[in-house]
């Protein structure tokens, strides 16, 4: 296997050289990208009058290799995006087949992907950015495992990013299933951002899509990947044995809690990294909220104490509230300061512990909050837009 195959190593397919005008009930209106796997086309649904993302490729298309046809590989896609249905992940609408073209039709997304932010002649984005970006990410794949749909593609690429900054991931061309065998030759998936045991061929799970994302994540905080070597083999060996130069050796800026939380993503042995999507989430939420309320941060002893006096944690002991100190971050704000504002989405729950604040929607009062009072926990069990402010009293 040459490392152009390695690094290209997808469905060799005969594309269409010009775009259908028409596929099902669906107009096509233009080309939006194109790779060994398919055509994307913008096109527009009628019917409910908005525009779709329409991925084709043709019936007859042949592979390289001579194992798996890539006609299934295209509809088992159709399968795993089929199976869910989350904010930060691609919607699939429809899928059929029409004269010699398959198609998936998607949820359009005015945007890019992740790849120019990554390239290192850019600017790096903001780490607040950057943690926004993976935690969300992290939450969609948490549910897409426990779907039992593991992604085994994350990469700059397969991750799109709206207009309006949210994350959504795409591409389940690779895609298992719960758990079942795939007919594959060789190695499937992209090699920059592979964990040890996909470079071994091993069974994976939710941490080796967990080690792809911060592979992601290393890249868009330094402008390369992990190991950022272009020939195969030194590449596989530098997975397989070679640790991660640590991001705050790389930007001494980067918090040394931010880069613990990588070089935990990054471990060769998956039972030595995150399980979970939402444990990923829980950690990444705790250093955005100590970036994003760096200036609003008071002492430890001085939350403790606010803690304290709130009836609520009467009964709590010294170490119950310690750990809830560990999971949390107390921050004071300004009058007419903005706590929660309106259409973001986090998953932030928040307790008042000294003096008050107001809800609105637009310009209308909805309602005042006093020490004590919690909001935020709509937003923490289900990941959606915020449908109100808070504003500081």
């Amino acid at each position: 296997m040459t490392s152009e195959t390695l690094f290209d190593n997808k469905d060799q397919m005969r594309l269409p050289t010009e775009a259908p005008a028409q596929l099902g009930k669906y107009e096509i209106r233009g080309e939006l990208g194109r790779g060994t796997c398919g055509v994307v086309y913008k096109g527009y649904d009628p019917f409910v009058q908005r525009y779709v993302a329409v991925k084709v490729a043709q019936a007859d298309a042949v592979r390289t290799s001579e194992a798996t046809n890539p006609h299934r590989a295209f509809f088992a896609e159709a399968r795993a995006a089929g199976m869910l249905h989350h904010p930060h992940i691609v919607s699939l609408y429809d899928a059929g087949v029409e004269d010699i073209y398959s198609y998936l039709v998607m949820e359009y997304i005015d945007g890019e992907t992740l790849a120019p932010m990554c390239n290192k002649k850019r600017a790096r984005p903001p780490t607040e950015q950057v943690i926004d970006i993976i935690f969300k990410c992290a939450k969609g794949l948490d549910y897409s495992h426990e779907k039992g749909v593991l992604h085994r593609d994350i990469k700059p690429g397969n991750i799109m990013l709206t207009r309006e900054g949210v994350p959504k991931i795409m591409d389940f061309s690779i895609a298992a299933i719960n758990a079942e065998p795939m007919e594959e030759e060789g190695i499937v998936g992209s090699p920059l951002y592979m964990p040890p045991e996909q470079v071994r061929r091993e069974e994976l799970g939710p941490r080796s899509d967990l080690y792809s994302l911060g592979a992601v994540m290393y890249q868009l905080l330094t402008g390369e990947a992990p190991f950022p070597h272009t020939e195969a083999n030194k590449l596989f060996a530098a997975i397989l044995s070679e640790p991660a130069p640590r991001l705050d050796k790389v930007r001494p800026e980067i918090p040394k809690a931010l880069a613990d939380i990588v070089d935990t993503l990054l471990r060769k042995d998956p039972d030595e990294r995150y399980p979970s999507g939402k444990r990923l989430a829980a950690a990444l939420s705790q250093q955005f909220d100590k970036l994003r309320y760096a200036e609003n941060q008071i002492s430890r002893r001085e939350s403790g104490d606010a803690l304290r006096r709130l009836h609520f944690f009467h009964s709590f002991s010294e170490t119950e509230i310690d750990e809830l100190l560990n999971a949390s971050t107390m921050c004071t704000f300004n009058p007419s300061d903005t706590i929660m504002a309106e259409g973001e989405i986090d998953n932030a729950f928040y307790i008042i512990v000294l003096g008050s604040a107001e809800v609105r929607k637009g310009d209308r009062r909805l309602q005042a909050l006093e020490k004590g009072d919690c909001f935020g926990e709509i937003g923490m069990l289900r990941t959606l837009k915020r449908s109100t402010s808070v504003i500081a009293g």
